[in-house]
């Protein structure tokens, strides 16, 4: 049974909180516990001496020394636990953003929002809750132990009677727990399916309001899912509250057995059958409070177990990058060429649906040229980019910046040649990693991207994102400037654009980069504007194939 407790997920996520089991914490745990049997045997001694002044004043002595122990103990306790366990979350946090900044695109593509988001959130405020109920059951877990010791004292065969019944409870309550435990994570899953729906609820605001059938639709789902959630939570509420009922009928049939069976047995009994009674009360109370910790412990077992499997699921390259290269590597300045060759890449298969595939490709981006990569909507522009910059490995062929060939080991260092603004890209109000930028290089930027009007730079962030669609690529492109580094990549960034700064953009802004050293890649439809660029390719269905001209 100890060997199972072990394999328990929240005892395997205490254990990176070593500090809650240190000897000092478990000693005043063993004294809370003792002090809190101790007040059983005072109060029963001092009530057999009621009459004797003398033995009444030194158990009223031994109550207040126990009674101080108790508390000042049960205070350190809740108080330590509480900590240590809210610091413990903390590094859980910190862990699970640190790898979730550290796995591949791909790995996290393959992720919902929901379930994430419940990991880091839910997970960790139920383990968080749960943790000073589970201080005090431990603590009643103790003062259990010591209470039928001296119930032992008293009387032998109502120790065995006490513990078999109990041990036979524990049993019974156990066994019907693995099924609850089963609709504890199917509750849980349902609710990942529901942050996840309520995610596509507020994402999607404008195509919901441009079509009622596909709100109401949605809606629907997530009432359905909701509804689920409810059955669950109620299932296993209406479960563990019987289960609560039976571990209170079995507390009680264990008094009747002391109180009319024991005395029936023998007539020794009938002088410390008060005696037995009261500490048989006196247990009922922390037994109640250990039972009523399981369904706390269950959900909080549950919770752990989805953020272990969450770090287990979230893939990172850290093993198979060089330890002792720098976390972000000097690009090299002048480079000569990025050489993609033979490069094959496809989306995991999805049920029957056949997945998408790139390539073979083959093409060079030289330094210093302005490459437009044109082609239909699925064709495979955006693979390709994501491919090129090492967001993506391809899975046969090669990647190389140099000769230098794109690898887990050196991923790092080939994407700090990029800076990218793609289709689905995502503002920051701050200069995350940028922090050494002047703010006048900022300002110089903001006016530069005709949006100095729009947002302003202050105290190292921006005053506003609420921006139009366009402005809003303008303030993403000004980051990526803002990084200086040698190739820009532009996933249909000119679509967005007013008629007039989208000729700024490709008759002035383009060739200002490319004095400045800058290679441009960049997916356009704009074929008015093809004469800006040294070369245009053209993917088709994930093949690379000649652009002519019309």
């Amino acid at each position: 049974m100890l060997g199972a407790i072990k394999q328990q997920p929240l005892v395997v996520l205490l254990k990176g909180g070593s500090a809650l089991l240190t000897v000092n914490m478990a000693l005043i745990i063993t004294l809370s516990g003792i002090s809190n049997a101790g007040l059983l045997a005072i109060f029963n001694g001092a009530a057999e001496n009621a009459s004797n002044e003398e033995a009444n004043g030194r158990y009223l002595a031994m109550f207040a020394v126990a009674i101080v122990l108790y508390v000042t103990t049960q205070r350190h306790i809740m108080f330590r636990s509480i900590t240590q366990v809210e610091k413990l979350l903390d590094g859980i946090r910190v862990r699970v953003a640190d790898k979730l900044r550290s796995t591949e695109l791909q790995d996290l593509e393959q992720m919902g929002r929901g379930e994430i988001f419940g990991v880091v959130a839910r997970a960790t405020q139920t383990i968080s809750q749960a943790a000073a109920t589970l201080a005090v059951a431990l603590q009643a877990i103790i003062m259990v132990t010591f209470s039928v010791i001296y119930l032992a004292s008293l009387s032998p065969t109502a120790f065995f009677i006490t513990v078999g019944l109990s041990s036979l409870g524990i049993y019974v309550y156990l066994q019907r727990q693995k099924g609850l435990n089963v609709l504890l994570r199917q509750a849980q899953d349902s609710e990942d399916e529901f942050l996840g729906l309520l995610t596509h609820l507020v994402d999607g605001f404008k195509e919901i309001k441009l079509r009622i059938a596909r709100g109401l639709s949605l809606f629907s789902h997530l009432r359905r899912t909701s509804a689920k959630v409810q059955h669950l939570k109620s299932t296993t509420g209406h479960e563990f509250s019987g289960q609560i009922v039976f571990a209170q009928l079995t507390f009680y049939m264990l008094l009747a057995g002391v109180v009319f069976l024991l005395p029936r047995m023998s007539s020794e009994y009938s002088e410390v059958v008060l005696q037995l009674t009261t500490a048989i009360l006196f247990i009922i109370g922390p037994l109640s409070t250990i039972v009523g910790s399981i369904p706390v412990f269950a959900a909080a077992n549950v919770a752990a177990d989805s953020i272990i499997k969450m770090e287990q699921r979230l893939v990172t390259v850290e093993e198979v990058r060089n330890p002792k290269a720098p976390k972000e590597s000097p690009y090299l300045v002048p480079f000569s060429n990025i050489v993609v060759d033979e490069a094959a890449f496809s989306y995991p298969i999805r049920g029957t649906v056949e997945s998408f595939k790139l390539g073979p490709i083959s093409f060079d981006v030289n330094a210093g040229e302005i490459l437009f990569i044109v082609g239909g909507n699925g064709s495979g522009k955006s693979t390709l980019l994501k491919n090129l910059t090492g967001l993506y490995f391809p899975q046969t062929g090669s990647v190389s910046l140099d000769g230098v060939m794109l690898t887990p080991e050196t991923a790092d260092w080939y994407r700090s040649h990029f800076s990218a603004v793609f289709s689905d890209y995502h503002l920051f109000t701050r200069l995350y990693g940028l922090e050494d930028v002047a703010a006048e290089r900022v300002n110089e930027l903001l006016e530069l991207m005709q949006i100095s009007g729009k947002t302003t730079f202050e105290n190292g962030q921006f005053t506003t994102l609420d921006l139009s669609q366009g402005q809003r690529k303008r303030l993403a492109m000004l980051v990526a400037l803002a990084e200086d580094r040698p190739v820009l990549v532009l996933d249909e960034w000119a679509a967005d654009q007013d008629p007039p700064f989208r000729q700024f953009f490709y008759e002035e802004l383009l060739p200002m980069l490319r004095e400045d050293g800058k290679t441009i890649v960049a997916v356009t439809h704009d074929d008015k504007y093809f004469g800006c660029a040294d070369r245009v390719v053209k993917m088709d269905y994930g093949a690379m194939v000649p652009y002519e001209s019309n």
